[in-house]
């Protein structure tokens, strides 16, 4: 769909500007301010329009036929294709929609609701439910698949009258019956009336004709020679046009002619009956006429002809009249009930339409102050500038107009105070003059004019004098005055709020007596003596015993600032804001007298309805004196009569139009739709009908299942939801036009959302029973852990207890056992020194050699226990070092292999103590068994273990001969590395040395 980018709007004017020269009053304003009648004006209608081109959406701008469904949606066809239209966007049907062509000439919904299209050169289409359904062409028994004019007669066959004409049957299209009369006449137009009759017009002399339960008539006769469009109006009678473009209608069984519209050249393109009656004549290519109690009117409309512009002209069952032109695409049309009066200024100076002051001389006559150009006398048909009196510039910016009771006229501003007469602005006497400045005039029940300064000076003018009043002394400009049945006068500031004069006190008001804003604008006392206050910003305010209550936008007004104020005849109150002339219910207005701040909902007058400037100025409504009201602008004076104008009851169409899973179009189905599961987004898109005023529309929705009230209004047309749970939901959008009536049947879309696998509910029952076997075993496992940290504990204490006992058992076997050996060997010494001295100094070595031996032992104790000697690398250099030295000592040769690079893992000390006592073990049988010269140690690593491989060149033996030599050490050795989870094999044979391999696990 293609989103209008804008909607222009042009305004009606009634008939042509009168002219006049500057300082001269035109020929129809007399010099009493009265209006002469201006006969220029008869013929014409004022209207209003609007346009939509291509750059809006529409297919292409050349429109041919137009067509509003019973569904509400408006039809468009173009020679770019066709287009449905909602009043916001259109939505472009072409080949890829189904149609045969794209150049589409005429359309046609029947009673069942289906709308037939009719292309060049591609048959006759078929449209349900807003999808193409069928096409017709040739093989289908069209006579020709171009498509002009289509109808429906009473039994429901389509009918064309390409070639020889035909009509559908049966899924095929089928010869028409034949003709009421002789000769190759073929039917030129076709137009179906309300009760089904189907109207066949013919060229030549044949006229008009009716098929009707399956038989042509000619009733009555003595009709049109030739008819060649219809119409029908809402009397029922039938419209049609003959050859020379004369009107004529069937009425009581006779025919009427009318002669054809003088000034236009083209023949008649379309007819169409309005709802009251108008008959709507469009002439191709030469403009279009309205046609009315035997009269013709010419639509006028500001700064749009149509007169080579018209092509088509249809109204719909909602009385909207629209246009479809040759090459500007589609307008709408309406009556003006609104016109916007401009000040003419020779100068061309756009503030002579800043209106500041309004009076009314005469029934139909104005006297208008600028605010910058002076006075000037308006009339609904033109505007002439007012000679003054004084120096122009003194009074060229006119604040306040007020028209006494004793039938003179003063007016005030920024000069000079002024009075109206004999048709020219003089100086008031010096006695009663205002002073300079003014911003407000009021004359009071006793004669009393009351002015308001900039400075906030308050004077009081009467017959003997006039009198000043500082209001607070504070300065603020005075605008706003009025006064009570009881005589009290209030008087509004700008920025200090209200004063009241009664008693001879001027007590103030302001937002602690419930006011909003204490900048006033206007203040209005109606019928019953209730005192309004219109704010700048602060909204509306009634007042109610010594406070004020107060509407602003938060309850429905259409801005907050309210600058004019007047109830009717109808007890309506009209509010000039900043977007528009709101008018409130005489319920509302109730209401609020009551202290009522319910929300409120009222008609807006805006551009719509023809204003050039939706802001209204400081300047109280005037009566024309001919059941028109005036009201101020920042462009020009509108004129309206109240009455035109009433709340708009209806509730506009809405319906759903598209619904999108993850940005993908589903098609709904009848009942609910399924959404598969795993859908993370889903997109409602709606639209509602209101072609008046389609920017007035505004939606609530609701998804039921998820939320239960309705969202806020807004202008948006399609609402998103996330992750939407498995279940039935229920999508609800209703619509208003603003007058807080919404549509009593809003439209609806059901939806199931399935489920994932695992939002099933058997998924659920074994999720249950899994989560409640993961606790359990969860349990189990912590517990597990639990037991096996206890182990674990109980392991190291046990490991620790173990060490323990093993460094005991170390230092006793060892260390123990050599210091009993040095006391003993010390003993002998003694013993011997004096009577074998020699023998003492053996046994002194020999403590010596002990004394050495122990502390070998304690090194290895204290090594194997020092925790800073639990790397790898320190355990491969310590047992190196170990085996070089044992090599030495012994006579032996020795070799030692490790990696270059030795990894940074830890061993544990009993790791560590075993593999040193199995080395030291090995390396004392090759000294005391194997009789080798050279002892070769290796250290290899592999993934999770090490292996230590001990070679010697000795002699060797044979493993499997009987008696082999230290069998109990091998056992020994295996024993000490299983304790550490290690093995330990042993390879000899005889000349070939022995090797012992050790395979420890790491970590």
């Amino acid at each position: 769909m293609v989103r209008p980018r804008q909607m222009r709007v042009a305004l009606a004017c009634a008939c042509t500007f009168a002219t006049a020269a500057a300082q001269q009053l035109p020929d129809e304003f007399a010099r009493d301010g009265s209006i002469i009648p201006n006969p220029g004006s008869i013929g014409t209608l004022p209207m209003l329009h609007r346009n939509w081109t291509t750059r809006d959406g529409l297919p292409q701008d050349h429109v041919r036929s137009i067509v509003r469904t019973h569904d509400g949606f408006l039809w468009v066809a173009t020679d770019a294709g066709l287009a449905r239209f909602d009043g916001f966007e259109f939505k472009t049907y072409g080949l890829r929609e189904g149609l045969g062509a794209v150049a589409v000439l005429t359309l046609l919904e029947a009673r069942d609701g289906t709308l037939w299209v009719g292309t060049v050169g591609g048959g006759l289409s078929a449209i349900r439910d807003g999808k193409v359904v069928k096409t017709y062409n040739t093989a289908d028994g069209l006579p020709s698949e171009t498509i002009d004019t289509i109808g429906e007669d009473d039994q429901g066959y389509i009918w064309i009258i390409e070639g020889k004409g035909a009509r559908l049957k049966d899924g095929r299209f089928e010869l028409l019956p034949p003709l009421p009369f002789a000769g190759d006449q073929t039917p030129g137009t076709l137009f179906t009336a309300n009760d089904g009759t189907l109207w066949v017009g013919f060229g030549g002399d044949k006229g008009a004709w009716s098929w009707s339960q399956g038989k042509w008539s000619q009733s009555p006769p003595k009709g049109p020679p030739q008819a060649r469009k219809f119409c029908q109006d809402p009397k029922g009678r039938i419209w049609t046009v003959d050859a020379g473009n004369n009107l004529w209608c069937c009425e009581d069984e006779k025919w009427l002619s009318f002669p054809r519209a003088k000034g236009l050249t083209g023949d008649i393109s379309s007819l169409a009956a309005g709802t009251d009656g108008t008959i709507w004549v469009s002439f191709y290519r030469s403009g279009f006429r309205a046609f009315r109690d035997g009269e013709y009117f010419t639509p006028i409309t500001r700064g749009t002809p149509f007169g080579d512009l018209a092509e088509v002209v249809r109204v719909t069952p909602d009385g909207q009249l629209w246009l479809g032109s040759s090459t500007r695409g589609l307008f709408a049309l309406t009556p003006a009930h609104l016109k916007v009066q401009l000040v003419e200024n020779v100068q061309g100076s756009q503030s002579a339409n800043f209106i500041g002051a309004l009076g009314n001389l005469a029934p139909g006559t104005l006297l208008v102050g600028t605010q910058g150009r002076g006075f000037y006398l308006m009339a609904y048909s033109g505007s002439a500038p007012v000679e003054s009196q004084t120096d122009p510039d003194h009074n060229s910016f006119v604040n306040s107009i007020i028209h006494r009771r004793n039938g003179e006229i003063w007016a005030g501003g920024g000069g000079a105070s002024l009075a109206y007469r004999d048709g020219r602005m003089v100086s008031l006497p010096a006695t009663f003059k205002a002073p300079a400045g003014v911003w407000d005039l009021y004359e009071a029940g006793d004669g009393t004019v009351w002015a308001g300064t900039s400075g906030g000076a308050l004077h009081a003018i009467n017959k003997i004098a006039r009198r000043e009043t500082e209001l607070g002394n504070k300065g603020y400009p005075i605008k706003g005055i009025t006064s009570q049945a009881d005589g009290t006068i209030w008087v509004g500031t700008r920025g200090y709020g209200l004063f009241s004069k009664s008693g001879g006190k001027w007590p103030r008001y302001g937002k602690a007596e419930g006011l909003q804003s204490e900048v006033i604008r206007f203040l209005y006392t109606g019928p019953d003596d209730t005192l309004w206050v219109g704010t700048a910003g602060g909204g509306l305010s009634v007042k109610r015993g010594e406070r004020f209550s107060t509407v602003t936008t938060a309850e429905g007004l259409p801005d907050d600032t309210i600058s004019q104020i007047m109830e009717d005849g109808e007890g309506r109150l009209w509010l000039g804001t900043n977007r528009g002339l709101a008018i409130l219910s005489k319920k509302e207005v109730s209401q609020l007298k009551q202290g009522d701040t319910s929300p409120v909902y009222p008609r807006v007058i805006d551009r719509f309805d023809g204003l050039l400037s939706e802001e209204f100025t400081i300047v109280p409504p005037t009566s024309m004196g001919n059941g028109q009201m005036a009201f101020a602008t920042t462009q020009g004076v509108a004129m309206l009569k109240p009455e035109d104008f009433h709340a708009d009851e209806s509730t506009p169409p809405v319906l759903v139009e598209d619904v999108l899973l993850d940005g993908r179009q589903v098609l709904l189905k009848e009942g609910a739709t399924e959404v598969p599961p795993g859908v993370m987004r889903i997109e409602f898109r709606y639209t509602g009908l209101y072609f008046a005023a389609p920017d007035r529309l505004r939606f609530r929705t609701r998804l039921l299942g998820l939320e239960e009230n309705w969202g806020s209004a807004s202008p948006d047309r399609d609402a998103t939801y996330r992750n939407l749970a498995p279940g039935e939901y229920t999508f609800e959008v209703s619509a208003s036009t603003g007058n807080g009536l919404w549509s009593p049947v809003p439209a609806v879309v059901r939806l199931i959302v399935q489920p994932n696998f695992w939002q099933t509910a058997w998924f659920r029952v074994l999720a249950t029973v899994l989560v409640l076997g993961a606790v359990i075993v969860a349990v189990r496992q912590r517990e597990r852990r639990k037991a096996s940290r206890r182990i674990q504990q109980l392991e190291r204490q046990q490991a620790v207890e173990n060490e323990r006992a093993r460094i005991a058992r170390d230092l006793h076997d060892d260390v123990g056992a050599s210091l009993t050996q040095v006391a003993l060997l010390s003993q002998l010494a003694r013993s011997s020194l004096a009577k074998r001295p020699e023998r003492a100094g053996k046994h002194v070595q020999e403590i010596f050699n002990t004394a050495k031996e122990v502390t070998r032992s304690l090194d290895e104790i204290v090594w194997a226990v020092n925790p800073a000697n639990d790397t790898f690398e320190s355990f491969a250099l310590f047992l190196g070092a170990f085996v070089q030295n044992y090599s030495h000592t012994a006579g032996l040769r020795s070799r030692f292999d490790v990696p270059e690079n030795l990894p940074a893992l830890q061993l544990e000390s009993s790791v560590r103590h075993h593999i040193y006592l199995a080395t030291k073990e090995v390396m004392h049988n090759i000294a005391k068994h194997a009789k080798a010269s050279e002892v070769r140690m290796t250290l290899t690593l592999e993934p999770g273990k090490f292996h230590l491989v001990i070679e010697d060149d000795g002699q060797g033996y044979d493993a499997a001969a009987p008696g082999v030599p230290d069998a109990d050490g091998l056992i020994n050795l295996q024993n000490r590395l299983k304790q550490i989870g290690g093995t330990c094999t042993r390879r000899s044979s005889p000349g070939h040395g022995t090797s012992v391999e050790m395979t420890v696990p790491l970590g």
